[in-house]
């Protein structure tokens, strides 16, 4: 995939996600809750999957959009690790054709999505990249 290509796919009209997200504690032990290959269904065919991380203890989040076969090519980070000038929120997309190998290298600040709710993240996000969510993501710090 390509910059333009990744555009293309981003501001592409009726992408999908059906079901519900639900947040889950991994297999290694860590106290963070993760979710993972969630399908986003689209028009042009491009099998992308969505994965997710919630860190309680900071609170962090990320939403990693992954093209199957390729790598990453767009990762929100809210309240994460910092990135220089980016800061701890910001928005990681595919600029160069050999990011998704080199796991999306840019950040472009986000502080558009600092002191927001997980839902409410994932609401800006959805409305940002045209995705219909039919279902629901569970909120990870309800029970």
């Amino acid at each position: 995939m390509n910059r333009q290509e990744f555009e293309n796919l981003r501001d592409l009209r009726g992408k999908r996600i059906v079901g519900d997200i639900v947040w889950d504690s991994p297999r290694d032990g860590k106290p963070n809750l993760v979710f993972d290959q969630i399908p986003v269904e689209n028009s042009a065919g491009w099998d992308v999957i969505l994965n997710g991380t919630y860190k309680p203890g900071i609170p962090a989040l990320t939403f990693n959009f992954v093209l199957r076969g390729s790598g990453p090519i767009c990762r929100i980070d809210v309240n994460g690790t910092i990135h220089g000038a980016a800061g701890r929120t910001h928005k990681h997309d595919l600029r160069r054709d050999d990011d998704p190998r080199k796991n999306l290298l840019t950040a472009v600040p986000g502080p558009d999505l600092d002191n927001k709710s997980v839902v409410e993240v994932w609401n800006s996000l959805c409305v940002a990249a045209n995705i219909e969510h039919v279902g629901t993501l569970r909120d990870p710090e309800q029970p």
